[in-house]
């Protein structure tokens, strides 16, 4: 399907996603925090998924060919190791330390949008995907230091931006690949087989997963089952955006709103003496606002 440069509405998906993320994010590492496994987070929302998309192709009989399988399995592996590399970095830092490093998936897009498609893109989005790289490295500069708390040794730290970094590609290369073969075989039913077989591949995290009453023991069960539900929601919203509407340029710069919630969210909860991260310090927090604008300004570019 062809991209509608005139149309921008389709940006709401990603926009509501951007929300969406933060308040399942918040939640999986209060559940990690209690004790449940990063792997127990993946699969959690992963099957939850599945399951979502199965009963979807079933009662709309909207699944691809088994000759169309080998892509959506690609595309399957891709999101299995960007959420995983995602809960991860959740494992060693904060939700506001790691979140705004996926900022980097913007240019990764770019970068890999134009080795793949014949167009250029416009020169605005580039400039806007440059920029919003460069917010994210503001972000960073404030560390992860917090007042409540000791802050994470360096190598912790090293290893969620890492991590963080990875998810990002793993994320970039998903997402390309779901612009690209969903204007092929058509968006519902590559999202249909790809999320079924995204489920199924999901099974080799089991033997890490934690077991029901370990979970019920440390009080986990609750947020990971939020975190289950609103990470899966905010993936099904972006999907559909990319593999409807193309435009992953412009949907992962709007979807990058996400650092910023990640930012204020964490500062209200942590006023609030409720959040799991700690209190921040100020420079840490006068750094992320920084960046913060410049994403905003970011999204202003792009939706020219």
């Amino acid at each position: 399907m062809p991209i509608d440069m005139n149309g921008p509405w389709h940006l709401l998906y990603p926009f509501f996603s951007s929300i969406l993320f933060v308040v399942g994010a918040l939640s999986a590492k209060e559940a990690a925090v209690r004790g449940a496994s990063p792997y127990t987070n993946a699969a959690a929302c992963n099957f939850c998924l599945a399951m979502l998309w199965l009963v979807f192709g079933v009662t709309q009989g909207s699944f691809l060919p088994p000759s169309a399988w080998g892509p959506a399995a690609a595309i399957a592996c891709a999101f299995v190791l960007g959420q995983l590399c995602t809960y991860l970095a959740f494992q060693y830092g904060d939700v506001s330390l790691a979140t705004p490093v996926f900022g980097v998936k913007i240019i990764l897009v770019a970068v890999i949008s134009s080795l793949l498609v014949e167009n250029p893109l416009p020169l605005h989005i580039w400039i806007a995907a440059i920029l919003a790289s460069v917010a994210v490295g503001i972000v960073q500069a404030g560390g992860g230091g917090t007042r409540s708390q000791e802050t994470s040794s360096p190598w912790q730290t090293a290893l969620a931006v890492t991590l963080a970094l990875l998810a990002a590609f793993a994320f970039s290369c998903f997402d390309v690949g779901l612009q690209f073969y969903g204007a092929r075989y058509g968006a519902m039913s590559l999202l249909t087989t790809m999320f079924v077989l995204m489920g199924v591949i999901s099974c080799i995290l089991l033997p890490w997963v934690d077991r029901p009453g370990h979970l019920y023991r440390i009080k986990a069960m609750g947020p990971l089952a939020v975190a289950a539900v609103f990470i899966a929601a905010q993936a099904i919203s972006l999907s559909y955006a990319l593999g409807q509407h193309g435009d992953a340029t412009r949907v992962n710069i709007i979807y990058s709103l996400r650092g910023i919630w990640s930012v204020i969210i964490a500062w209200m909860l942590s006023r609030l003496a409720i959040s799991p991260e700690g209190q921040h310090s100020s420079r840490t927090m006068w750094f992320r606002f920084t960046g913060a604008i410049f994403l905003l300004i970011c999204v202003v570019m792009a939706l020219k």
